[in-house]
């Protein structure tokens, strides 16, 4: 990373925010607005700081109305624990500044309903966050989780939907709340957000099966005994296809078999991964075999 111009200078404030703060500020509600703001910063700047000192490039991080985003290009790429840690630092972070500010809440200068909305607000910030599902801190721990149950492409579509079906059922308590005549202008935004990040989340699968192919020596010098999957594919299917069903820390076989389930020959991960890097994820298995031989 290039440490000449830290990422701390690209931080990012989207104006709609600031249109935002104005509104809630016309509203006489600009003291709520503001430490909404700097809740989901510090949320944030915690992914920052991590990815940070894992030696991770931040290219900026984002501030959205009720919502945020730390941009960390390589972050697919490192080991799992390095991305649990990343993700697991923002909702930690809320927890922690809640409890400081609630055993220091009688010293501090504030007026005791701005220091309680500040604890409430991390509070809620950090639970939100550990939900499972896409693009929230816990949609990535539970993908990290359910790729080693079910395959990177399932994980992350498992994901996603949970994201989706969770920003529908807040636009429709939106409605209910604007149709009584409680308007939540707040959580309609925030599931326009949620909706956003889930349905851009699913692209990475292919990402992470090259990632852990790419570090398997690593892992089996750290864990020497692995499990052994066994994969029997059609000839006709796509490298980059049989990646998305693989699983971390499992060694996998393919067998590949023709239209009448007669046994063609067995690729190991080596194969499928020099292929992937020279030819790319479209050749298929039955071409791939039969460059081996």
């Amino acid at each position: 990373m290039d440490r000449t111009h830290r990422w701390w200078t690209r931080i990012r404030v989207n104006p709609l925010f600031l249109l935002l703060l104005g509104g809630y500020w016309m509203m006489g509600q600009g003291a709520a607005a503001l430490i909404g703001f700097l809740v989901v910063t510090l949320h944030e700047l915690a992914h920052a700081v991590v990815a940070d000192l894992f030696g991770l490039y931040v290219e900026r991080v984002e501030i959205w109305p009720f919502g945020g985003m730390a941009r960390i290009p390589g972050l697919v790429h490192q080991d799992p624990y390095v991305e649990a840690m990343v993700a697991v630092a923002g909702p930690l972070q809320n927890f922690l500044l809640a409890a400081v500010t609630w055993s220091a809440a009688r010293w501090l200068p504030l007026r005791p309903e701005l220091t309680n909305l500040f604890i409430q607000s991390n509070l809620l910030i950090g639970a939100i966050n550990l939900l499972p599902a896409a693009p929230l801190d816990g949609g990535h721990l539970m993908r990290l989780f359910w790729a080693r149950q079910f395959g990177y492409r399932p994980a992350e579509r498992q994901i996603k939907e949970q994201g989706l079906w969770l920003a529908r059922g807040l636009f429709v308590i939106t409605l209910v709340l604007f149709v009584s005549g409680r308007p939540a202008v707040s959580l309609g935004l925030f599931a326009a957000f949620l909706y956003w990040g889930a349905m851009r989340s699913d692209h990475v699968a292919s990402f992470w099966a090259v990632r852990d192919l790419e570090r398997r020596a690593l892992g089996f010098w750290k864990r020497p005994i692995w499990l052994v999957e066994d994969f029997a594919v059609r000839q006709d299917t796509p490298v980059g296809q049989v990646l998305q069903v693989m699983r971390p820390l499992k060694y996998h076989r393919v067998v590949v078999l023709d239209d009448q389930l007669r046994r063609q020959g067995i690729l190991y991960e080596e194969d499928l991964l020099g292929v992937l890097i020279n030819q790319g994820p479209e050749v298929t298995v039955g071409e791939c075999l039969r460059g081996k031989k």
